[in-house]
């Protein structure tokens, strides 16, 4: 069981509804202009149809319909909700509210929580398959005539990897397309960047190396200064003929030599001298090897400039520090690899889709062969349906035909073009459902088809609109049966105005318009034996109740009791 409760507020001319539904087949009849339709838009409405402001009571300024569904039993919402993190506290029910307000937005609610009309329809159609007699119904939708024959196949597991390749193969097309648009770029990247490498490859700068060639490239430079500062410094520390440090340093410490013999305090700076001595000695040795380090080579000179400038140049051209180039090299050979790769990510993608083109392409030929049997047996199965709830000489026909191409067409639901083709008239050429079948045959199409695929369907809540339009006796009474059937395996709620439908009715919801206060509202009774007794009586001979159509209607209600 799925729809639990329904309240209706300031709905067209329901002021106030509430009513608790039960599982099984529930009848709802009234009189004429009671209302009967309003409840059907009303479900409309929870269940994703467009809204229109005319439907607001008169005197109000928004309409509210609430539906509470037990959902215990349907995994298929329950996942539903949870993927969206909208699964109520209660974890067992599902509540649907939807506010239509005057020259506001409508507001929509999934467990109170605030969602778009999209996902109420969405949900809706997991929750309530309406079958009624204009357009919006379901089996108009292909969607609905695809789902039918794939309930009836049993194949879900197929239609799973099916859908799966089908993301993949979209995902995979669009990422080519991608590469495809950008890989100009990449070529010109890709050389530019090769230009690059080869310059730097060629420049084979090492780390430090600039830092060195700048010591160097300064000595160098400064060659002729340096030879004549350090000669200098040697020749006034050592070899000066008339004074130099070294001579008078020594003279200097034997005077303070003959002097300690007569004070002893004299003996630190004397050592001191002694120590200065020797730090100038080693001192010209440092000075003699640092002069003969010093080069005048004019060719290294211009090969150091030379160095330096190409380095400085790079660095210019790289837009980097020249103790940085060695870095950048590594940078732009990462990036030339991983552009590369991308160049080569086309040719492994293909390859890829290529071969998840061919898998999908193998489950969708299953599927589609599958398709073709059951559309068979369904054909003839629904054709029997039809003859038996009065449309003698009618077919229903159902053509799938993959679809003509030179490529595969991927989709999630395969390649297959369905098409529910109908004669309701013996002699009568099939064609297409939606141009073919009146209100009232659309309705019992839709009745012998849910029959067939009963114990397949997964949708909890079956409505039929005035499914015995055009019927009455034994076929009004056969298509009761069948509702009657229906209703072991799901919960069915039909609008009826055929006593011999509502008869089977395991509930029945009279409809009534009444008049208080100068207001006109409809509103909704459950039947008690009683009052069930009385409205089968009056469908059966009018306003004016007698023995006989009492008798009569009691009969009926017996009668059904035993089915």
């Amino acid at each position: 069981m799925a729809l639990q409760e329904l309240t209706i507020r300031n709905f067209a001319i329901i002021k106030q509804l509430d009513i608790e539904l039960d599982k099984g087949l529930t009848v709802v009849t009234g009189e004429t202009g009671a209302g009967k339709s309003i409840v059907l838009e009303a479900l409309n409405l929870l269940i994703g149809l467009r809204a229109d402001i005319d439907m607001i009571r008169h005197d109000q300024d928004q309409s509210e319909i609430t539906a509470l569904f037990s959902i215990d039993s349907l995994s298929l919402v329950q996942d539903w909700l949870e993927q969206r993190d909208l699964n109520d506290e209660t974890n067992g029910y599902c509540l649907i509210r939807r506010i239509i307000r005057r020259n506001k937005p409508t507001r929509c609610f999934i467990n109170d929580q605030p969602t778009t009309l999209a996902s109420l329809r969405e949900l809706g159609l997991l929750l309530v398959d309406i079958h009624g007699q204009h357009e919006h119904q379901s089996l108009m939708r292909l969607a609905t005539q695809r789902h039918i024959i794939d309930q009836f196949a049993d194949h879900q597991d197929k239609l799973d990897k099916m859908a799966t390749l089908s993301a993949k193969i979209h995902r995979i097309e669009q990422q080519l397309a991608n590469l495809t648009q950008h890989q100009s770029d990449n070529d010109d990247r890709l050389e530019l960047l090769s230009f690059q490498l080869t310059e730097l490859d060629e420049a084979s700068i090492l780390d430090g190396e600039f830092e060195e060639l700048e010591q160097e490239l300064s000595r160098l430079e400064n060659s002729q200064a340096l030879t004549d500062g350090i000669q200098l410094s040697i020749d006034q520390l050592y070899h000066n003929e008339t004074s130099n440090v070294s001579s008078e340093l020594g003279n200097q410490i034997n005077k303070l030599t003959e002097l300690l013999n007569f004070d002893t305090n004299l003996s630190a700076p004397h050592e001191l001298l002694n120590s200065s001595l020797a730090q100038i000695e080693e001192a010209q040795e440092g000075l003699d090897a640092a002069l003969r380090q010093v080069e005048q080579d004019p060719q290294r000179l211009s090969e150091v400039e030379q160095r330096v400038d190409t380095i400085i140049n790079l660095a210019r051209k790289h837009r980097c520090a020249e103790n940085e180039l060695s870095a950048r090299h590594a940078e732009l050979q990462t990036d030339f690899e991983r552009i590369q790769n991308i160049s080569n990510e086309p040719e492994q993608l293909q390859d890829e889709l290529n071969q998840l083109t061919d898998d999908y392409a193998s489950i969708a030929q299953e599927v589609s062969a599958k398709r073709q049997i059951v559309a068979t047996q369904l054909s003839t199965q629904i054709t029997t349906q039809m003859q038996d709830l009065g449309m003698q000489g009618g077919r229903l026909e159902i053509q799938v035909k993959p679809r003509q191409s030179d490529k595969v067409i991927v989709s999630e639901y395969g390649f297959d073009q369905i098409e529910y083709l109908v004669s309701t008239n013996h002699g009568v050429p099939l064609k297409s459902l939606q141009k073919t079948a009146s209100g009232g045959e659309l309705s019992r199409i839709s009745l012998a088809i849910q029959v067939i695929i009963s114990t397949q369907s997964d949708t909890p809540t079956l409505v039929f609109d005035e499914v015995d339009v055009g019927v009455g006796g034994k076929i009004a009474s056969i298509v009761g049966k069948q509702l009657r059937r229906l209703g072991s395996n799901a919960q069915v709620i039909c609008i009826t105005h055929q006593p011999q439908v509502a008869s089977q009715g395991h509930q029945h919801v009279f409809v009534d318009k009444l008049q208080h206060d100068n207001e006109t509202y409809s509103t909704l009774i459950k039947l008690d034996h009683e009052l069930r007794t009385n409205e089968i009586a009056r469908m059966l001979g009018g306003d004016k109740i007698t023995d006989h159509t009492l008798a009569h209607a009691q009969e009926m209600l017996a009668q059904s009791a035993k089915n």
